[in-house]
């Protein structure tokens, strides 16, 4: 049986990426970046919760990845952190200094972090 944190960080990891998307449609640059970083923290959220691993606090994001990636055999997962990681960086730049087009291929690589954790958790 899945817990209710996994379904309800699932939720807000889905939600999050359907507004990054919205906002990057919109060239709200600046929420697209940060809402893709909240669909992959919440998808990482899940990941832990589902595992019993400990994710209390940003900085244990890379090691629920690093974990997942060798659980799950999937090695992609830390490129698709990378990715989070840039978006939350885009976050705090000026609008000017944030790329459209990389953007939207960072918030396509969280889409494809949580199509590939999904299936393992739930």
């Amino acid at each position: 049986m899945v817990s209710s944190a996994v379904t309800d960080h699932l939720k807000l990891a889905r939600d999050f990426l359907v507004r990054s998307k919205q906002y990057l449609a919109e060239g709200d640059l600046h929420q697209a970046s940060e809402k893709g970083w909240g669909a992959a923290s919440h998808a990482i959220k899940a990941v832990a919760a589902a595992n019993g691993w400990d994710y209390e606090h940003h900085d244990q994001f890379d090691n629920v990845v690093v974990n997942a990636s060798q659980r799950y055999r999937q090695p992609r997962l830390t490129r698709l952190a990378d990715a989070a990681h840039a978006l939350h960086v885009s976050f705090y730049k000026r609008e000017e200094f944030i790329d459209a087009g990389a953007t939207g291929r960072r918030i396509a690589d969280i889409d494809a972090m949580v199509n590939t954790l999904e299936p393992f958790i739930t």
